[in-house]
């Protein structure tokens, strides 16, 4: 096994590479073709959420939570585009010999990263793990268990599947400044990622949580004018369609750009596209607990509530509003199942 020095100069020397990135104009129209985005979004993503500078103790704790392999496996997932960086990033750390096989719908920033340090990991158009190997697999949860049936006896497998995020916010400090940093963790890359936040859980009384749904509406609008939402095929903007009369029919809604923001008295988690459902809950921990597996990150304006909800859903990142899209490079954004993996 690697010494613990030279598994933080492959890291450091794949963040070197990565560094150069966000100012490649050539990924850049890239990406264009390849996410679906449009290009303020591809270029926020780049500047915003790219761990390329971690601190020295979050790649401290990266490294502490990376077990070592003879051979490390990375199968990505196309959602996000940035998160090609941190899947890497942790397989470099496990070790020096490393399979990448980038999703077939955007491969752009994980053939970006090979071109700038090919030494690091090799791309692969198939994944071939051998008993003892460590398998790093990103997707849906249908997706996993496919991949997962169809591993040899003895390989790790680490699965990082669906999730959401969710924001719970208390309405006394809530202000105008509050739903614009929301909007911007829902509309960046067009609110697909695991870290994307989906529901808002207002701490009050339902007319208060209608005037946190009616400011978060119109940031949401306000934000599409400068943030736009990507291109849309016309089988798609018809399922939005259906989506959203669908929610018309069945609770409030207010129109927030090209999303909306729905309200109810429950919590219902709603297809992504920009859209977010606000609902009002005294004690959030009791409405979002059926929820609990599938919660990946959680924001708040309070930082009372963001330990007491740190306490109560620990697979759950904790997150200031606007910084949902950009964790620590700590180690796996999706701390649900832990770091060690399950044996096959």
């Amino acid at each position: 096994m690697a010494e613990p020095s030279a598994r933080q100069a492959r890291v450091e020397r794949l963040l070197d590479a990565a560094r150069e990135l966000p100012a490649d104009a050539a990924l850049a129209r890239r990406l264009r073709e390849t996410t679906g985005l449009a290009a303020e979004n591809i270029a926020l993503g780049l500047e915003r959420c790219l761990e390329i500078r971690p601190a020295p103790a979050h790649l401290a704790t990266l490294l502490a939570s990376t077990p070592q392999a003879k051979a490390a496996h990375v199968l990505l997932s196309g959602n996000v585009f940035v998160a090609a960086l941190r899947a890497i990033a942790i397989g470099v750390a496990s070790s020096s010999n490393v399979k990448v096989r980038a999703s077939r719908r955007d491969p752009a920033l994980a053939q970006a990263l090979h071109a700038a340090a090919p030494q690091l990991f090799e791309l692969v158009p198939s994944l071939a793990p051998e008993p003892g190997d460590h398998f790093w697999s990103y997707g849906s949860d249908e997706t996993l268990g496919d991949v997962r049936a169809s591993l040899p006896a003895g390989v790790w497998f680490h699965a990082h599947g669906a999730g959401f995020g969710a924001v719970v916010v208390d309405p006394g400090p809530f202000s105008e400044a509050d739903a614009a940093t929301i909007a911007l963790d829902t509309a960046l890359f067009d609110q697909r990622g695991c870290l994307s936040p989906r529901v808002v859980c207002v701490t009050g009384t339902p007319r208060q949580a209608r005037d946190v749904a009616g400011a978060l509406a119109a940031a949401l609008g306000r934000l599409e004018l400068e943030l736009p939402c990507g291109p849309r095929e016309p089988s798609e903007l018809a399922r939005l369609r259906r989506d959203h009369d669908a929610a018309a029919y069945a609770f409030e809604l207010l129109q927030a750009g090209s999303g909306w923001v729905s309200i109810s008295d429950e919590l219902v988690v709603p297809p992504a596209n920009r859209n977010l459902h606000v609902f009002a809950g005294v004690d959030a921990r009791a409405k979002l607990a059926p929820f609990a597996a599938h919660l990946t990150c959680i924001g708040s304006n309070h930082d009372a509530l963001q330990d007491e909800l740190g306490q109560a859903f620990p697979g759950a990142r904790r997150a200031a509003l606007g910084e949902m899209q950009r964790p620590p490079l700590d180690g796996p954004v999706d701390l649900r199942h832990g770091t060690r993996g399950a044996l096959t």
